[in-house]
């Protein structure tokens, strides 16, 4: 009797390898790399139920100031994939992306024709009249049609041709700018929308056999960026006054129309001087404005200090939704808490 039990095992055995062998094996998910929380979200929705990508910074420290540690290096070489806004967003990325991770494919949203953009405002007093005729020229973005296909991306390999900028220190505002175009382009949901399609669509060319999967995903998705737009819509005050640490806002401020008064810097690396202080107090007083507003990433000091002087609200402003957890909920969190600050200012 054992040894027919021996001979029954050894054929269950035999039998079970000869299956595996012929069974199909199941496709590791791509090694998705991203840099910032906004876009961890994002690229997490489109590839519900396939992986989940790796996010680089994960605390509230600011792109522009952020060094890669070894982990992340590590993770960057071996990546299938890299997708960023662009060089004027994580500067931290620009050498690396060439350097380190060789073999992926890297996607800047910032290169894309699809995303809308705005020109960088030349003054941090804010004219109402400015009203963004400088817009990138778009076909129409007021339909927003879906896309189904975004084969005519470009490819985003190389950044070689971007030049070192020296002297900081001796521009007022505009010294790290590379191009003339805004990128906080995430902070418009309707780029949102245009950044899962590209997502879903390059996805789908590194990893074909889940294309369907992503698809679904990215359509799920902009439906829920469009129930975003149309709650934050509802909830915004249209007549809220303000004025922000540093001009990041714009995308958001022509989507709901809720335009700033002011920034204390429109560039992150230049401190603002005692004139432009001065200038931010004298348009509080002069436009009786409500709030004024901090970012986490920054010492809130001279913020504090205004406030004190001129007994106007302060609260904080953050466009990377960098204290709110990683996943696919932050992008969205991260927009109703930018409507939920500039409420409180009402």
């Amino acid at each position: 009797m054992k040894k027919n039990n021996s001979l029954l095992h050894m054929k269950s055995l035999v039998f079970g390898s000869v299956f595996l062998l012929h069974a199909p094996l199941a496709e590791a998910a791509p090694a998705v790399v991203t840099s910032i929380k906004p876009i961890h979200s994002l690229v997490s929705n489109v590839m519900n139920g396939v992986g989940e990508p790796y996010l680089i910074i994960t605390d509230t420290t600011s792109p522009h100031s952020f060094t890669l540690k070894p982990e992340h290096a590590s993770k960057l070489e071996s990546a299938d994939i890299v997708f960023w806004i662009g060089e004027e967003i994580e500067t931290f990325l620009e050498k690396p992306l060439d350097s380190v991770a060789i073999r992926a494919r890297k996607v800047s949203f910032m290169e894309s024709d699809d995303i809308q953009k705005l020109k960088f405002r030349e003054n941090s007093i804010f004219d109402e009249h400015d009203d963004h005729d400088d817009h990138e020229e778009h076909d129409d973005h007021d339909d927003h049609e879906e896309h189904d296909d975004h084969d005519n991306h470009k490819e985003h390999d190389d950044h070689d041709d971007h030049e070192e900028h020296d002297d900081h220190d001796k521009h007022d505002d505009h010294g790290h700018h590379h191009g003339e175009f805004d990128s906080h382009i995430w902070l418009d949901p309707i780029n949102a929308k245009e950044i899962v399609s590209i997502i879903a669509d390059e996805l789908s060319l590194i990893d074909p056999s889940n294309k369907s999967k992503y698809i679904e995903n990215a359509k799920s998705t902009a439906t829920q960026l469009d129930n975003l737009i149309r709650e934050t819509e509802k909830t915004l005050d249209k007549d809220i006054s303000y004025v922000v640490f540093h001009d990041a806002y714009q995308y958001f401020e022509e989507r709901f129309n809720v335009a700033a008064s002011g920034a204390l810097t429109l560039n992150t690396d230049v401190l603002p001087g005692a004139r432009q202080i001065m200038n931010i107090r004298e348009l509080i007083e002069d436009k009786n404005i409500s709030c004024i507003l901090s970012e986490p990433q920054f010492n809130p000091k001279i913020i504090e200090t205004i406030a004190e002087d001129t007994n106007i609200k302060t609260g904080v402003l953050d466009p990377l939704g960098a204290t709110i957890p990683s996943g696919k909920d932050q992008y969205f969190l991260l927009i109703d808490d930018l409507a939920a600050s500039l409420e409180k200012c009402s």
